[in-house]
């Protein structure tokens, strides 16, 4: 595998996708299938078992059932993907790489769609950069894949700092970084980090992001789930120089986006990425009938409200391009 994939991932949009259940609690390839093939043509690159398809929380037979759905001859065609590698501790993200490598040479279809992995700093309250640096310095020690560095401090209680980015982007292996803080710190600091591609995960003020206004390259957005067609539509307004309908859509999926994620803060079962975003995927693949519908299961086993998915039908459902009955019946 090339070292060095950074222009390898170079399509603005990146979509952590959700990981769905079975009533037994294992994933439901068939089901996951499906959403991604809804999200085609808009959606090119996902990340599986990332922080919205419940990454942290997902156990290892449930890893290798996303291993599986990498390898699958059902995937689209060009395919890229980027795995998450969510663990607490330097120890357990260093031995769940270790598997993910070991699998490699028999899901021959995965290696050659895998861009790398996406790896936290340690979830540990500590402002110290050192330790930060030595966790993913022992993680590229011991793995040859590529790595998005992926600042979360939602989770890990801890910042990773612009010199320490910039440190650890001298490793040609380091091809991306991901924030989900809102804050933007570590993009805004400087203006390159050695050809890092940089991309926000933080919701809202989609176009402000971009460069050159803003410091990113593009967004890896858990409501690519959803809104993969109007997030798509604000690259191509752009790029085409109609930044003002760029700006008017942009800030139309800020409100609606803003307005379903306050309403998640109140669903327990799973993070609110993933809450918000099921919701508003079950109404994209059930359409009128979604009341009728089996419904959809969170990472605990729990079944996600009707209140959340209706308050989603409410403030997005002219953004989510419903269908009819939706995409499950296509």
């Amino acid at each position: 595998m090339s070292l060095n994939l950074r222009t390898d991932i170079a399509d603005p949009l990146w979509v952590p996708l959700l990981t769905h259940y079975t009533t037994s609690g294992a994933v439901d390839a068939a089901r996951m299938l499906q959403h991604r093939h809804s999200l085609t043509p808009h959606v090119r690159q996902v990340m599986l078992a990332g922080s919205t398809g419940d990454g942290w929380e997902l156990d290892d037979s449930q890893f290798d059932s996303l291993i599986d759905l990498g390898d699958s001859t059902d995937l689209p065609e060009g395919a890229s993907l980027l795995f998450g590698i969510l663990r607490p501790t330097t120890d357990e993200v260093v031995a769940r790489l270790r598997h993910l490598e070991s699998r490699l040479d028999d899901a021959p279809r995965l290696k050659s769609r895998l861009r790398g992995v996406a790896i936290c700093p340690p979830v540990e309250e500590t402002d110290d950069q050192a330790r930060i640096r030595e966790h993913f310095e022992t993680a590229f020690a011991q793995s040859r894949l590529p790595v998005a560095v992926y600042q979360l401090p939602q989770v890990t209680r801890c910042i990773l700092a612009p010199d320490t980015l910039a440190a650890l982007s001298q490793n040609p292996r380091v091809i991306m970084f991901k924030d989900s803080s809102g804050e933007d710190l570590v993009a805004r600091d400087r203006s390159d980090y050695d050809g890092v591609v940089m991309v926000r995960g933080a919701e809202g003020g989609y176009l402000d992001a971009l460069k050159p206004s803003g410091p990113y390259d593009g967004w890896l957005l858990s409501t690519g789930n959803a809104l993969a067609a109007p997030l798509r539509r604000v690259l191509e307004l752009n790029a085409s120089g109609n930044e003002k309908g760029a700006a008017r859509l942009s800030d139309a999926i800020s409100a609606a986006v803003e307005k379903v994620f306050a309403a998640a803060q109140q669903e327990g079962g799973a993070n609110a990425f993933s809450n918000a975003n099921r919701a508003m995927d079950f109404l994209r693949a059930h359409g009128a009938d979604w009341r009728t519908a089996p419904p959809a299961l969170k990472v605990d086993g729990s079944p996600l409200s009707s209140d959340l998915i209706a308050e989603a039908q409410i403030h997005a459902a002219d953004l989510l391009e419903i269908s009819g009955a939706g995409y499950r019946h296509l």
